[in-house]
């Protein structure tokens, strides 16, 4: 029985070629898109999940909160925390403290290897209690055991061991000799924090564990098995304010497993994700299958005249209903298989072209990856079953009588469901292209909005920090005949820089100031606007005690801006005041992302703290000006390598991930449109078809080839423009909602959404009228020849 059902599918799904063609192909476009969006997705999801008892691990991180009550959230803590949280809360078990290179490079050199490496951490010795990287050689326990040991990743220890075992041999490094006591396997994609290289945090100097003023640490705790994650947040605030009970900071703890996709806070550790995104994206992996099982059910009952007389046949000689459900159901299946091989397939194929858009390598092999292998396998059986219901009890369902009479021509009950499932998938489209219209024009605002600061054509040169001939190496660059202007910093713009608590003299306002120290070039190279007073100047030596604030800052410090030139700040404490006189203003401009309000930020003369040169280049000549850099580079600081950046690409870091899903939206929009396309296409075919004699009487009666068109095309017409009416509020509250999430962003206007509608009526009509073409144009002799 079982081989009489594949073998009438079979011969069913063959005898309908162009039909089959089009399910098949559409079941198969919309398995390709649930399938990249799914691993893309789990892989988001996936982060730090690796770790044992990962639930059991949080991020101890804190709001900076200013007297009026405006916070500023920041991921980091004094390294004092970790030992009272280990002291005082019971329901920790292990503490560890991460301290970063903060941009810092440090210098390891094994016999003729020698490098600068920038992802070094120190940690606790506590810090494999807490975090469970595997290691390849070495113990976890032990690891730490001596002060001068240092712990490599797979890649680092190749690099610089080659075969070799690098373990018990000692490294040189600018923070004194270690001996390699641990080898780790590379860190999992899905970790949200690297590093290549583990110090011990005890190299620090100093007596940290009592220190409650350096927020430069990172704490993490796992708790005890039993333990209550709300006693132990709700124990954080009051340890707290126990130890500091002037500092009104707001302590909090964010589970590991949400660090990821849930955090945006200052001085993450590592490029988060967004969670937004991974809703939206999962709701057009659902939209994509849904639509093309809309295709697959159009298709199937448009077809019901075709299969009536073979099931009044069976009907009449014993078959069942159920015998006849099952049969359907089969070649629903048959599809749906072939479908879901051909997409795991072509997925496979094409997921190294996502490597760059998805930051990660994914493969439906990889081990991680098997349940996502198992998902879609299933979801296609699911989805064959699912569109395969309707048509098979519809259809099963026809009275032999009146089917062998002639009577049913399957356009009776299931016109208002097909009706009904084309305008959804419209309604569908139309919002996805709309989506994309405000998606793309929000990018395109954020790439060129003005920025308040000059961002091209500036190399940032690293390595820097503590050089004693700085002022040397930037007099001989500045001589270099490509280069314009050049200064130097201790952060970038649009990426690295402090933040101070700071108190204008005889004012009460206090606010949290973003600041960099640079040196007395460094504005003019970066193009900043002033407002008031001047830059800093050699000639001054009184400027070593001065400030340029943005107007931002003037604004929240309560400084009357006529009085503002030659105010003073402080930013030491009330009992030990240190004065910086205010000498320029400038304008407000954006170092962070489009999501966040400009918020304050000050310049401060501080030239041994400088550590990225910036130089203005002229671009006539790019590769001659970079290596003419490099040639005086390597002349004055031959012991450091040569590494640059550009300012450009520091600040696209600041929208990448928008960037990232508008190219994720709008490539699925596509797939979405042709899915609904297709199944389009074949609707009016088969309608096409199925009034072939109609069309050939009406062409005799002389109709023309534009009125036939139009006859065949009003109808599906008119369900789009019900859907595109439909989808216009849907997609108005969808793009308004996304759009709060940035301080500065488009407005919706008019256009966006006449545009898009019109494109969506245009593809429709474009996708309907082939059919009805190529119908009207046919000779009538042909349709008429058997009457």
């Amino acid at each position: 029985m079982i081989r009489n059902y594949f073998l009438v599918a079979l011969r069913n799904l063959v005898r309908n070629k162009s039909a089959s063609f089009i399910k098949i192909i559409s079941l198969s476009v919309g398995m390709i898109c649930f399938t990249i969006i799914s691993l893309f997705v789990y892989h988001e999801l996936s982060y730090d999940k690796f770790h044992k008892n990962p639930e059991r691990v949080f991020r101890i991180v804190k709001d900076f909160v200013n007297e009026d009550g405006t916070r500023l959230p920041d991921a980091t803590t004094p390294p004092a925390l970790a030992v009272f949280l280990q002291k005082d809360i019971p329901e920790v078990e292990h503490v560890t403290r991460v301290f970063p290179g903060w941009g810092r490079k440090y210098l390891f050199q094994y016999a003729d290897k020698r490098f600068f490496e920038e992802r070094v951490y120190r940690v606790d010795s506590s810090f494999f209690d807490v975090f469970t990287f595997p290691f390849v050689k070495g113990d976890a326990k032990v690891s730490f055991k001596e002060l001068n040991s240092v712990l490599l990743t797979e890649t680092s220890a190749r690099k610089y061991f080659g075969n070799d075992d690098p373990m018990g041999k000692i490294m040189s490094t600018d923070v004194g000799d270690l001996m390699v006591t641990g080898i780790l396997k590379d860190l999992p994609q899905n970790s949200h924090f690297h590093f290549d290289f583990l110090i011990s945090i005890r190299k620090i100097g100093g007596n940290i564990d009592a220190d409650w003023g350096f927020y430069n640490f990172y704490t993490y705790v796992r708790l005890k098995p039993q333990a209550s994650p709300l006693a132990f947040q709700s124990k954080l605030q009051p340890l707290f304010k126990k130890y500091q009970p002037d500092n009104d900071n707001q302590y909090y703890a964010q589970a590991l497993t949400d660090i990821h996709l849930k955090s945006k806070l200052k001085w993450e550790l590592g490029t988060n994700g967004d969670y937004s995104y991974v809703r939206i994206l999962s709701t057009i992996a659902l939209f994509t299958i849904l639509l093309a099982a809309i295709n697959y059910v159009n298709l199937v009952t448009a077809q019901s005249a075709r299969r009536a007389k073979e099931i009044g046949v069976r009907k009449v000689s014993g078959a069942v209903k159920s015998v006849l459900v099952k049969q359907f159901l089969i070649e629903s299946l048959i599809m749906a298989t072939v479908a879901t091989v051909i997409s795991v397939a072509v997925v496979e194929s094409i997921l190294p072209l996502f490597a760059d858009l998805f930051n990660s390598t994914l493969s439906f092999f990889d081990p991680q990856n098997i349940n996502v292998l198992l998902m879609v396998l299933g979801v296609g059986l699911a989805t064959g079953i699912l569109a395969g219901l309707y048509p098979a009890f519809y259809l099963s369902s026809f009275q032999p009588v009146k089917v062998l009479k002639g009577s049913l021509t399957g356009f009776g009950g299931d016109s208002f469901l097909r009706k009904g499932l084309v305008t959804f998938q419209f309604v569908i489209s139309t919002v996805l292209i709309i989506g994309t219209v405000v998606i793309s024009g929000q990018v395109s605002f954020i790439r060129n909005k003005k920025l308040g600061f000059s961002k091209d054509n500036i190399l940032l040169i690293h390595n820097a920090r503590g050089l004693s001939n700085r002022n040397a190496l930037l007099m001989e660059i500045k001589k270099s005949s490509g280069v314009i202007n050049a200064g130097a910093a201790d952060g970038v713009l649009g990426g690295q820089n402090w933040t101070s608590s700071v108190r204008a003299k005889d004012h009460d306002n206090s606010l949290l100031l973003n600041f960099l120290s640079i040196d007395y070039d460094f504005l003019e190279v970066m193009g900043v606007n002033f407002l008031q007073g001047r830059n800093f100047s050699r000639n001054t030596q009184a400027d070593s005690a001065a400030t340029i604030l943005n107007m931002t800052a003037v604004k929240d410090l309560g400084i009357n801006e006529d009085e503002v030139i030659g105010s003073q700040i402080n930013e030491g404490s009330d009992e030990n005041p240190e004065y910086y006189t205010v000498i320029g203003v400038i304008d407000d401009f954006h170092f962070t992302s489009f999501h966040d309000p400009i918020k304050p930020f000050g310049f401060f003369l501080i030239e041994p703290r400088v550590n990225t040169l910036f130089v203005k280049i002229n671009t006539e000549n790019l590769t001659g000006s970079i290596a003419e850099i490099q040639n005086v580079w390597t002349k004055l600081v031959p012991d450091r390598p040569f590494e640059f950046t550009f300012q450009d690409e520091q600040v696209a870091k600041l929208y990448a991930s928008e960037v990232k899903f508008q190219t994720l939206f709008t490539n699925f929009t596509y797939v979405a449109i042709i899915i609904a396309c297709l199944g389009l296409f074949g609707l009016s075919a088969y309608t096409a078809q199925q009034r072939t004699k109609e069309i050939g009487i009406r062409k005799v009666l002389g109709a023309s080839v534009f009125g036939i068109t139009q006859l065949l095309s009003k109808e599906f017409l008119k369900l789009v423009l019900l859907g595109v009416a439909i989808s216009i509020p849907i997609a108005w509250y969808a793009m308004h909602e996304w759009l709060q999430n940035f301080t500065y962003h488009v407005e919706l206007s008019a256009w966006m959404f006449i545009g898009s509608s019109v494109a969506a009526i245009f593809i429709a009509l474009l996708t309907v009228s082939f059919q009805s073409i190529k119908a009207a144009v046919a000779d009538p002799v042909d349709s008429l020849r058997n009457e």
